[in-house]
């Protein structure tokens, strides 16, 4: 029987890292008739992050922003990345089915540093007339390749502009500008992040045991005939392997010491069924 399950070709990817938090705004930092109108200047704050490959192979990196509440809107933001010195205009990609994440990939040469921002789209008049874009949540990366571990000096920060209200018709507009550095998931700006790697020794071996298992329950309940239909019973023997492979790759992913994460008892023995009868 043909292989079910071509270990070579499976890839333990890494769960995100968490980076930091981030927040977008056109939007007056008090409310309008407060106080001065001073008081009362629109900022618009933009989320800046700058990646330092400190490693001898170019690397690949995913960026992961979550907004929920409110909801980042697309055509109200802009992405801009500067990597070899030239602005790069772009947009997020949403992850389909979960409209509250949004994706960026970006490459980075070896011992380069790259530059990546996420602005409010203020080209459009539209979003400064407004004046109420906000939006806050959380940023995630995942090293996409190499395999392997990377370090990386991650600098994310918060700048913007403060502006007056209606400053196009303001004579001589009064700007002002901040910026401010993010803490950081762990507290420091070194993260070592780890790629995509194929599975170890273990993870092989239980592979090519469930298929022992899939194997023999095919040779028990599988009549030989052209129309013949996959029984229930081996539809959840099936539904087993792809659950028992999944817990598998979770712990790979949480185990970076390079011990063994599937002990001798938990083996099955080959030809041992795993439900019940």
């Amino acid at each position: 029987m043909t292989d079910l399950i071509d270990p070579s070709q499976i890839i333990v990817r890494p769960r995100p890292t968490l980076l930091s938090t981030f927040e977008l705004l056109v939007k007056p930092i008090a409310p309008v008739g407060s106080g001065p109108s001073v008081v009362a200047r629109t900022v618009i704050q933009g989320y800046f992050l700058t990646i330092a490959n400190t490693s001898n192979s170019d690397i690949k990196v995913r960026l992961q922003f979550t907004a929920t509440t409110p909801e980042l809107d697309l055509t109200n933001t802009v992405t801009i990345t500067d990597v070899q010195g030239v602005n790069d205009f772009s947009d997020l990609t949403p992850i389909v089915g979960d409209p509250k994440r949004f994706i960026f990939n970006l490459g980075i040469g070896a011992n380069d540093t790259a530059l990546f921002t996420l602005l409010p789209d203020v080209s459009k008049p539209e979003v400064i007339k407004a004046n109420s874009l906000e939006v806050r949540g959380y940023v995630e990366i995942a090293l996409t390749s190499p395999s392997g571990s990377v370090r990386l000096l991650l600098t994310p920060e918060h700048r913007g502009t403060f502006v007056p209200q209606n400053f196009d018709a303001v004579r001589a507009p009064d700007f002002d500008q901040l910026v401010y550095a993010l803490p950081t998931s762990t507290g420091q700006s070194e993260f070592t992040l780890t790629g995509p790697a194929k599975p170890n020794k273990e993870l092989k071996l239980e592979i090519k045991e469930i298929e022992k298992l899939v194997e023999n329950k095919l040779a028990e309940t599988l009549p030989v005939t052209p129309q013949a239909q996959i029984p229930n019973d081996l539809q959840r023997v099936i539904g087993l392997m792809a659950q028992r492979l999944d817990e598998l790759e979770q712990r790979t992913v949480s185990n970076g010491n390079g011990r063994a994460f599937i002990q001798a008892e938990e083996r099955p023995s080959v030809g041992h069924h795993v439900i019940n009868q």
